[in-house]
């Protein structure tokens, strides 16, 4: 008997966004999943700001009016608070055992400029 693992392959979960303002992802359900990770493409030469990755554990995908709360992770390592730093960059998000029904990414802008960001999903059971 064979193990089995699921696995949710890589998504692009936001395409070519503006890092000019503020904006939330789609969320994406996890549940059942254990390890995720996001990639964040950046193509900027001028655009500066944060990104955080958001929990939810009441968002409910099928029903519009149970959008959820959603709340900031604390992420570890050496940059607890992913950032565009005006400059063409790759940021890699690994999350482990990740108790949460939804995840999403947010960004707040610093300085608008003129970049943007393309998001990518991955998540796998353990």
């Amino acid at each position: 008997m064979s193990g089995r693992k699921n696995v949710l392959p890589p998504i692009l979960v936001s395409s070519n966004h503006s890092l000019a303002a503020p904006f939330s992802t789609s969320p994406t359900v996890i549940t059942f999943l254990d390890n995720c990770a996001y990639q964040i493409n950046i193509t900027t030469s001028d655009s500066t700001g944060t990104f955080s990755v958001e929990g939810s554990l009441d968002y409910v995908q099928a029903t519009a009016n149970v959008t959820g709360h959603w709340i900031p992770l604390t992420l570890g390592g050496s940059t607890a608070a992913p950032i565009a730093a005006g400059a063409n960059d790759q940021i890699i998000i690994n999350l482990n055992q990740v108790p949460f029904n939804a995840l999403r990414v947010s960004y707040v802008a610093g300085t608008a400029g003129t970049g943007h960001a393309d998001i990518y999903f991955m998540s796998k059971m353990v």
